[in-house]
């Protein structure tokens, strides 16, 4: 039986210090996933956006965004540019990211005020007059082969890790990310801070958790208690690994369901393995349950579940555990990549290829109500050290220190 570790966090996350100067910035936003708000990267623009002008109003933020796409509302104190470029899909991507962007932030600079870009992805422009901060949140389609795809995905990645060696600063999720972007961008270390991510306001603790399982139950068919997952479907998910321990603790608590909530996102074998032939030779066919989860019912699942289970073998940051911490579900996550700083001491941790470990950790949850308890306590307490507001107040330090550092070019 593996050891089930957890980590302390040294302490809560310090709020960095905001110095409010009479320093007005033009900040330049590629709103690609401004559109796909349920996304990870458009969840993160959602959130950021509004703490950035609650913190530093007297900035100005202009969102550049494709035409054609629906967008939803923009903030409150932020622009917006709709540029429509023609052309097939991935195509008309590379010209809205090396050349729309830096065109659109070359002829607003020309008021000679501070002007800066924001890439809140991996896609920096190549070349721009303009300094440019990027978010990198992970490296997932360097660092993995089996994600790098086609020779057109092989080049595109080629091009924006030469833009991302010249970005004036690289935010990231992490400092696991932030170690792998060091190492293998070779982005010299000042030029890479941390921004942590949060839970958005939505999870948190339900008022009545055994009407929240009664609604479960009635719309997905799943009773308590159940474990749970949602995600991706690919290889870096492990569901293998979840499924295999699952088989050896079903016997032992044959009334507990296995819900997992997800879809494929292709049919390549190597990255989307057949989770659903694994259920079949495992004999679990009628003790898991696929689920669809609409957006809006994200939290109810994580109230009602009786443990959160989180395999993965490679997070740049890792939210689901956090929401699910933030909802009071107890958590069982992969002791590797970024998740050990996200969880810190509120969650067990088990190698990700342990499935006797896995085994061990679930049967002990399932069988100790104290354990699971005290795991809802610390989990709270985990995700609220968490906040936009933090995330937000790093991004600003960043993208002023970085406009100050830049010289102004002044148009007649």
């Amino acid at each position: 039986m593996a050891i089930i570790r957890a980590i302390n966090r040294v302490a809560p996350i310090p709020l960095p210090l905001r110095i409010v100067e009479e320093f007005a910035v033009q900040i330049v936003i590629n709103g690609s996933f401004w559109s796909q708000p349920t996304v990870g990267i458009g969840q993160y623009l959602h959130h950021l956006l509004p703490w950035l002008h609650r913190l530093a109003p007297q900035h100005r933020y202009l969102m550049v965004v494709p035409a054609g796409t629906k967008t939803p509302a923009l903030p409150v104190g932020v622009e917006g540019i709709t540029v429509k470029i023609g052309g097939p899909r991935q195509i008309a991507k590379v010209i809205f990211e090396q050349i729309a962007i830096p065109v659109i932030t070359q002829r607003l600079a020309r008021n000679g005020e501070p002007t800066v870009i924001f890439v809140p992805y991996f896609a920096p422009p190549l070349r721009a007059r303009q300094p440019v901060v990027t978010t990198i949140g992970d490296l997932i389609p360097l660092l993995l082969p089996a994600y790098r795809g086609s020779w057109a995905v092989r080049t595109y990645m080629a091009l924006v890790r030469r833009a991302a060696l010249r970005s004036a600063h690289v935010l990231t999720f992490s400092t696991f990310s932030r170690s792998t972007i060091l190492n293998y961008l070779a982005i010299p270390s000042d030029r890479v801070t941390v921004s942590y991510l949060a839970a958005g306001d939505q999870y948190r603790p339900a008022a009545d958790v055994h009407a929240a399982q009664a609604l479960v139950a009635a719309r997905y068919g799943v009773q308590p208690p159940f474990i749970y997952y949602v995600g991706g479907l690919d290889e870096r998910k492990n569901l293998g690994t979840l499924l295999r321990a699952f088989a050896l603790v079903h016997g032992r608590h044959p009334h507990c369901t296995l819900a997992i909530a997800g879809r494929a996102l292709g049919r390549d074998p190597r990255l989307f393995p057949d989770i659903d032939q694994l259920i079949r030779d495992l004999d679990l066919t009628k003790a898991v349950r696929r689920i669809d989860v609409p957006v809006d019912d994200g939290p109810l699942l994580y109230q009602a579940c009786t443990i959160f289970t989180y395999p993965s073998r490679y997070e740049g940051f890792g939210l689901p555990p956090l929401e699910a911490m933030a909802c009071g579900a107890p958590v069982i996550v992969s002791d590797a990549s970024s998740l050990p700083e996200v969880v810190g001491a509120a969650a067990l941790r088990i190698a990700p290829d342990d499935v006797a470990g896995w085994a061990a950790a679930i049967n002990r949850l399932l069988s100790d109500e104290a354990l699971r308890s005290d795991l809802r306590t610390r989990g709270l307490a985990q995700a609220a050290s968490f906040s936009y507001r933090h995330t937000a107040t790093i991004t600003l330090n960043v993208l002023e220190q970085v406009a100050k550092a830049a010289p102004v070019v002044r148009h007649r």
